[in-house]
């Protein structure tokens, strides 16, 4: 099976969970199956995430002005059986094999005030292409139900696939550093941990407001540390660091920024816990880092999130800081870390990249198969 993967505006995001999702899913197809040839349509900037030489995949470059001059000939030129774009809002007209999405959330239907353009251009956009897709990809159960409600796409074409927490995770243990990482990072003993983008949803400025309410209400200054990459100019990020400020928070949280990939287990492991207050999930891919890592999760009752992390986390409403703040305290007591971790450690074991691709080649088998006919 020759799969055409169109990643034209796959941008490097510093590892976020898009760009996690294509490389490992990428990865693990080809050493599933050895009859499967991938060809990856890609701009410049993103040539570098995948290996030069290696058997069965094959880099093709396009110029991005270029595109549509030239991919529909490539396309027949490499013999394609089916063409899959895992990207959100990456999709082309009028492609002559068969199509393949992934869809990763529908923010928009939830948070229309927190993505580019309203809900109704947002929807429309979706709605262009829906019709051309031969089945859709997504992350969660939730997920497929929410683009089933408000995309319109039919419920059976839509198949919830489980991703995994990056492979740094999965050796943890063989390549323990916990003391290098604390030394690094010049962190105590202590902290939760938020590892998130600085976008609306993942609703920051709540979580700060109830490390106040711990402080001044139950006489707990609870450290913590949040990682993620921001540019000088985005807004969430100021108003973090603004909040900090305020109300003299400076020294309680650690705002460590980009942190390499590889440093990420650790930190976890480190963490008393994860704190997860975000409001809009389409899978939550810190909750399985958190189980894979024996850290116990606090986390937002909202979007995919209760699906993940099942009965392995202690759930808030995320509007209310005070309800994070006593959810918080309530995991600082040891015998209830223990209980959740222990909870974490078994349900890790339903998410593996193995079995994300091994369903992934079954949907693009089926597809291909029933074109066929």
């Amino acid at each position: 099976m020759r799969i055409g993967v169109n990643l034209l505006n796959l941008q490097q995001d510093r590892y976020g969970g898009v760009e996690q999702y294509v490389v490992h899913l990428i990865s693990r197809i080809l050493k599933i199956d050895n009859r499967v040839e991938l060809f990856l349509f890609l701009t410049k900037p993103s040539r570098d995430l995948f290996p030069d030489y290696q058997e069965r995949l094959k880099k093709i470059m396009i110029k991005e002005y270029n595109i549509h001059k030239v991919i529909y000939p490539l396309i027949a030129q490499c013999q394609l059986d089916l063409w899959f774009s895992p990207l959100h809002r990456s999709y082309l007209p009028d492609i002559p094999v068969p199509s393949i999405t992934t869809i990763h959330d529908v923010l928009h239907t939830a948070y229309p005030q927190f993505v580019p353009g309203d809900f109704q251009e947002n929807n429309s956009y979706y709605e262009q292409f829906a019709s051309s897709f031969d089945a859709v990809l997504t992350v969660s159960e939730f997920s497929r139900n929410a683009i089933a409600k408000n995309i319109g796409i039919p419920k059976v074409k839509i198949h919830a696939i489980y991703p995994d927490a990056p492979l740094a995770f999965q050796y943890f243990s063989r390549y323990n550093q916990r003391e290098r990482i604390k030394k690094k990072y010049a962190l105590e003993e202590g902290y939760a941990i938020y590892p998130a983008s600085y976008n609306p949803h993942k609703n920051h400025i709540s979580l700060l407001k109830a490390l106040v309410s711990l402080r001044d209400n139950y006489n707990k200054r609870l450290k913590l540390v949040l990682t993620g990459y921001a540019s000088k100019e985005n807004r969430v990020h100021q108003s973090v660091l603004n909040f900090l400020k305020e109300h003299k928070l400076e020294t309680q949280v650690n705002v460590l920024g980009y942190v390499p990939p590889e440093d990420m287990p650790s930190l976890y492991a480190n963490a008393l816990c994860l704190v997860f207050p975000s409001l809009y999930e389409g899978f939550g891919i810190p909750l399985v880092e958190a189980m894979k890592t024996q850290c116990p999760i606090v986390c937002s009752n909202r979007g995919s999130i209760p699906e993940v992390v099942g009965d392995a986390g202690l759930q808030f409403n995320p509007e209310d800081p005070e309800d994070i703040a006593l959810k918080m305290l309530d995991m600082l007591d040891p015998r209830t870390r223990e209980n959740f971790i222990k909870k974490g450690n078994m349900r890790s074991k339903r998410f593996s990249w193995e079995n994300c691709a091994k369903e992934t080649l079954n949907v693009f088998k089926q597809v291909v198969k029933r074109n066929e006919k």
